[in-house]
Formats: structure tokens, C-alpha cells, sequence
């Protein structure tokens, strides 16, 4: 782990200075930490915020970025019509939006390079995102380097980071593709991944379904939350927020299932 960190200290060094593209969460994170600790105010650490971020979750990247002495801007944009109507190529028009925009962003402030915390693991996925970070310019010292994600969470532990944080990935993933999204629907899932975020679970997904919640919880998890008082306070939250069924996937979260749907 020592001799990984080296070389990412070395390749970020080397770059003199960028901006990261920094969500907090556990991969953007080491990069933007990293990054400051090697070059100081040549590293500027981004976060976007939008209508598909959570408010709390951008909230929790400028608590993080404060803790940890990171030179960070919030950058508030809007998104093309395009992303809201849910293509299935929606991550790709994105992506690339978001990208340009900040490459512009970055150029103009007098930073070369742009950065994302992509790890070496992602590159495996297919993930569509990733043709427009190369289309973009934008660079992945954590795939370039070869560090994965068991590597990016052992880094992160030894250098005091949260290195378990769960990944929350947009909320355009909740919905089917094809399904316009609208922003009273985004706050129906925030509300009710954020009810149970308060009751302690920690993988959560609520899928939306017309007027359907599909909760998905880690496997481990649900259990739990088939107790009796839990299960009838989130039905009735939920129904509260807007859905007329609330169910429960007993499979439970696994990555791609809206793929799959």
C-alpha cells in the first residue's frame, strides 16, 4: 500500500497542477487528498451540484472538504434536457456535459490538467461514463496506476479517510430507462433513501416505479428491516412522500439490476 501511494504522489507531483473532480466519496476523495498534500493550492478539488445530486450529499462533500484542508469550489449547473429524458446512453451525455464544463472551468482558472477519482476496477465495468472522461481529456491516475478499489479503501484506512463509505451513485439510476424524470420524483427518492439512510441502513436503493417504491437493501440488512416497527414507520413514510405500493427486493441491492429492468 506504501509503494502505491508513492506512486500516486508521483504522478500527481508530476502533473503540478490540476483540478479533481470530487464527489467525497471514497475514490475522489484519496485523489483530492492526495493531491493536496503533494501540491498544496495547485490542487482545486470540484464538486458538482445538480439536479441529480443529492443536496446532502454535496453538503457532505463541503463538511469533508473543510476536515480535511482541501482547496474546494462547488460548481452549481444545470443539465440538458437530453439527461432528464433517461436515454440509455444517459451516463455518457452526462458525463460528457459535466466534463466539458469543467475542463472549461479548469482552463480558464489557469489549471492544465483535470483529474477524476475513476479507479483501475471501474474500467472493467463498461461503464459508458468513461468514453467521455477519454473524449473529455480528462485524466485517471488511479486507473492509469493500476489501484483498484480494495487498494483505494486499504490507502484510504491507513491515511484516516472514511474508507467504507457506500457509493451513491446519481439518481437518474433509480428510474427505468425511457422514464422522464421529473424533480418532484428525484425529491420522492431522496425523501425516502434518506429515511432509511436515518434508520441506520447503509446500502440503499429506492427504486421508482410509477407509483411503485422497489426498496433494495444490502442482503444482510434485510432482516432488519422486516421488524415490525421499522417495516410499517418506512410503508407509511413512503406512502407519505407519494407511493401508493412500498415493496422490498429480497434479493436485495446488487449493482446493474435497473440494467437488468
Amino acid at each position: 500500500m506504501a509503494e502505491d501511494l508513492a506512486r500516486l504522489e508521483d504522478w500527481l507531483k508530476r502533473a503540478g497542477k490540476l483540478v479533481v473532480a470530487y464527489s467525497g466519496g471514497v475514490d475522489s476523495t484519496l485523489v483530492a487528498y492526495t493531491a493536496h498534500r503533494v501540491l498544496g493550492d495547485h490542487a482545486l478539488a470540484v464538486t458538482f451540484k445538480h439536479p441529480l445530486n443529492e443536496k446532502d450529499e454535496v453538503e457532505e462533500a463541503v463538511s469533508l472538504a473543510k476536515r480535511i484542508g482541501l482547496n474546494h469550489f462547488v460548481m452549481d449547473l444545470s443539465l440538458p434536457e437530453s439527461v432528464m429524458e433517461n436515454p440509455r446512453d444517459r451516463c455518457y451525455i452526462c458525463k460528457k456535459h459535466l466534463m466539458g464544463r469543467l475542463r472549461a472551468f479548469a482552463r480558464d482558472s489557469g489549471y492544465p490538467i483535470v483529474v477524476d477519482g475513476t479507479n483501475y476496477d471501474d474500467l472493467q465495468e463498461g461503464r459508458p461514463g468513461i468514453r467521455a472522461l477519454k473524449e473529455e481529456g480528462i485524466r485517471s491516475p488511479l486507473a492509469e496506476l493500476g489501484i483498484g478499489k480494495e487498494k483505494v479503501r486499504e490507502i484510504s484506512r491507513i491515511l484516516g479517510l472514511d474508507y467504507q463509505k457506500p457509493s451513491r451513485p446519481c439518481l437518474a439510476t433509480r428510474f427505468p430507462y425511457g422514464h422522464r424524470i421529473r424533480l418532484e420524483e428525484l425529491n420522492m427518492v431522496a425523501g425516502a433513501e434518506n429515511l432509511l439512510r436515518r434508520e441506520g441502513f447503509r446500502i440503499i436503493r429506492v427504486r421508482h416505479l410509477g407509483e411503485t417504491a422497489k426498496i433494495e437493501v444490502g442482503s444482510d440488512e434485510i432482516p432488519r428491516l422486516l421488524e415490525n416497527d421499522i417495516r410499517n414507520r418506512v410503508v407509511q413514510e413512503l406512502k407519505a412522500l407519494g407511493y401508493r405500493i412500498v415493496v422490498l427486493d429480497l434479493e436485495g441491492y446488487r449493482m446493474g439490476k435497473m440494467d437488468e429492468l
